[in-house]
């Protein structure tokens, strides 16, 4: 339960007044809706001597992403303000910030942390990727593709110029795509593929973290109440230093 505070005694209004409800109606009128999936390190770390000081981690590790792993399981869908960041010189030379970096704002009742993941929902983006072809007829794909409602496009080709048609050679389906017909890349061999996907961050810093505040909005008693978190995001493909055609053996 929040902890309570006695009023001070009436004062002079101030010139702004902080509530905490004003505050989220205003992100949920001006924001975009998202999935937020807590993250927590992977602990499988490789050598011979393994420690909790050890930063090696298995590269072939199946339980996590470069070193993450999400917990899809606790996920939350809720409403928050991203807005992008303006570069400028001094941000370039200390190369604090990215191009694709943004703010990210969520209501109050919603907690960040580091590598936490953000998915817009109601938004599409475009992922160019290149995959190694498995055996078989379902190749996964590093996200889930959607459907391309604001005209994005499905484009697929492999290393010799052959291009395979949606729906024709292959299908879309949940985690990758399900080839139709003997027309399709050799195994083991490389093809590109560019998708629509939600657009998905990370959480990389988090630039309002502590926001205490005591909400007594004509009420008789201060409540202990906590504002809405402000972090710095890194779009998912660029956190880890991997690059937009990051590979899916």
């Amino acid at each position: 339960m929040a902890a309570t505070r006695p009023k001070a005694q009436t004062r002079r209004p101030a010139r702004l007044s902080l509530v905490l409800k004003d505050f989220n109606d205003v992100i949920e009128d001006q924001g975009c809706y998202v999935r937020i999936t807590p993250s927590i390190l992977c602990p499988r770390r490789t050598g011979g001597d393994i420690d909790i000081d050890s930063t090696n981690h298995d590269l072939n590790c199946p339980y996590c992403n470069n070193g993450i792993v999400d917990l899809d399981d606790m996920s939350v869908e809720d409403w928050a303000l991203i807005l992008g960041i303006g570069l400028d010189k001094t941000y370039t030379q200390q190369s604090r910030f990215d191009v694709k970096d943004a703010m990210l704002t969520c209501r109050s009742g919603i907690r960040l942390s580091y590598f936490y993941k953000v998915e817009v929902l109601d938004f599409g983006s475009q992922f160019n990727q290149m995959v190694k072809k498995r055996s078989g007829d379902f190749d996964r794909l590093r996200y889930n593709p959607r459907d391309p409602e604001d005209g994005s496009q499905f484009a697929l080709q492999d290393g010799n110029g052959a291009r395979y048609e949606r729906d024709t050679d292959y299908e879309i389906t949940d985690g990758g795509i399900n080839w139709l017909t003997a027309n399709r890349p050799a195994t083991g061999e490389l093809f590109s593929i560019l998708y629509p996907v939600n657009p998905t961050f990370r959480v990389m810093e988090l630039s309002h973290e502590n926001r205490y505040y005591y909400g007594s909005h004509k009420e008789p008693l201060k409540e202990a109440q906590q504002f809405p978190q402000q972090a710095h995001v890194r779009w998912d493909f660029l956190a880890f230093g991997a690059g937009s055609d990051v590979g899916v053996e």
